[in-house]
């Protein structure tokens, strides 16, 4: 069958459907640098802006993929989702190819959160939507451990079909043992060693963990700021109290309020304590922490007073050091729980959230961030490559060799891999889509495959 690659990016869709035996006959991707890689590696130019494609020149076809915009609905983006300035109108215009073609199928990714946006109105709305084309639609969140890939990645896939017949989806393998270490390049051509600053953050969490006697009393994630901290957090947040109030209480890492500059109250406090649930939130959310935040808090702030005679001691030896007092390295994210409270052999990701430690069996999620984020190797003490990066994303093919070729890079105007990173990250996981593929548009009726309960659909008029 033909297909259409919107949204393109890398072109994972196009792989992977393309070892199905299906035909790629147009691709839309409006980055520059990675229209060109596109062009390169499958030679197809992209058109790139899909807001001023005339939809009478799209070449028939009977697929159409997309992996559509994530960062509105992602948690680790704004969550804006419609009103976002790009995202309505981007599922909008992917729905005009939809509305005016009307191809036999589609098969879209997103992050999960899209499901769950505001209260899963959004993907009620665009489900409605989908259904009045006259598609059957169906939508599951699959992540590459499901079919025995050492990546922790859930992602959300919907399906559609003008048939009326069940849509089929591939049953999850038998778990096997397949450790991320067998995905690590003994000699990779280019690798990136861990930055000063982040090493001595590294040496702070591993004195951290060398001081707790009982490997399983560690909790997760744990806020050092809260060491300490006195603000009050269970009925009221820091926003509802005001600064005039804050100053009879301790802040992060229990200094007195009381001997800081009013105008400064809120620089001594830990960055998650002025909002509610996202940052960008209107004042009014601002009154009452989420439960979540709330149990986080009782945590950390238990965790030290029962640890308080080595905590106080290693807090006076951290502070001294600058690099500590970047807010994301002062909290830990311990996914390793039973094992010894060593950072050997381990995976480290510098995300946002904190400082996160998993085992090696299985890989961090590949993000769409710098290098920087990447899933940091402690025993070769050096972050994933590109090379290892392309082989868990499930781009095997000789062909993406191009990309590890530093020439090429620099003439695509980029001085270092950092591009390819991020847009690995952005990328769907091209085993995952061709295992889905193979079982959704199988025309086999014995193919095994499993069916999942579709949900209420909405009337868009009740909006």
């Amino acid at each position: 069958m033909k297909f259409i690659d919107l949204f393109a990016g890398l072109g994972g869709f196009h792989t992977a459907l393309s070892r199905l035996g299906h035909k790629c006959v147009y691709a839309c991707e409006i980055d520059p640098v990675l229209n060109k890689i596109y062009e390169d590696i499958y030679g197809i130019k992209p058109d790139f802006d899909i807001t001023k494609v005339n939809l009478k020149k799209i070449p028939k076809y009977d697929i159409l993929c997309a992996g559509f915009p994530c960062q509105p609905f992602s948690k680790a983006g704004s969550q804006s989702g419609f009103n976002h300035a790009v995202a309505g109108e981007m599922f909008d215009r992917l729905f005009s190819f939809l509305e005016f073609h009307k191809p036999q199928y589609f098969f879209l990714e997103n992050v999960p959160n899209l499901l769950t946006h505001d209260k899963g109105f959004t993907w009620l709305y665009m489900k409605t939507k989908l259904e009045g084309l006259g598609y059957s639609v169906s939508q599951d969140l699959v992540s590459p451990t499901d079919f025995n890939i050492p990546q922790t990645r859930d992602r959300v896939y919907i399906l559609g079909t003008l048939d009326n017949t069940p849509i089929k989806w591939p049953i999850p393998e038998i778990k096997n043992k397949i450790s991320a270490k067998d995905f690590i390049i003994d000699k990779p051509k280019k690798i990136k060693r861990l930055s000063a600053e982040k090493q001595i953050v590294l040496n702070i969490w591993e004195d951290f963990l060398n001081q707790i006697s009982d490997k399983n009393s560690i909790i997760s994630p744990l806020w050092s700021m809260e060491f300490g901290a006195t603000y009050p957090y269970e009925d009221t947040t820091p926003f509802a109290l005001g600064k005039k109030k804050l100053k009879k209480f301790k802040g992060s890492f229990g200094i007195k309020l009381s001997e800081i500059q009013e105008d400064k109250i809120f620089d001594n406090l830990p960055p998650y304590s002025h909002y509610s649930n996202r940052k960008n939130e209107v004042d009014d959310k601002k009154f009452k922490f989420p439960d979540w935040k709330i149990r986080f808090i009782k945590k950390s702030r238990t965790f030290y007073s029962k640890n308080k005679s080595w905590i106080d001691p290693w807090l006076k030896r951290s502070l001294k050091h600058k690099e500590f007092r970047i807010a994301t390295f002062q909290k830990l994210e311990w996914n390793c729980h039973g094992d010894d409270l060593k950072l050997q052999d381990k995976f480290v990701s510098f995300r946002p959230s904190g400082v996160r430690v998993k085992r090696i069996d299985n890989s961090p999620t590949l993000v769409n961030l710098s290098n920087s984020g990447l899933p940091y190797i402690t025993s070769k003490k050096r972050y994933f490559t590109v090379e290892e990066c392309l082989y868990l994303q499930g781009f095997h093919e000789k062909k993406f060799n191009l990309l590890l070729d530093d020439q090429y890079i620099k003439k695509l105007n980029k001085e270092t891999n950092t591009f390819i990173y991020m847009a690995l990250g952005n990328a769907v996981n091209v085993d995952v889509i061709e295992k889905i593929a193979r079982t959704f548009l199988s025309n086999n009726e014995d193919i095994e495959h499993r069916k999942v309960k579709s949900q209420l659909s909405l009337n868009i008029n009740s909006i």
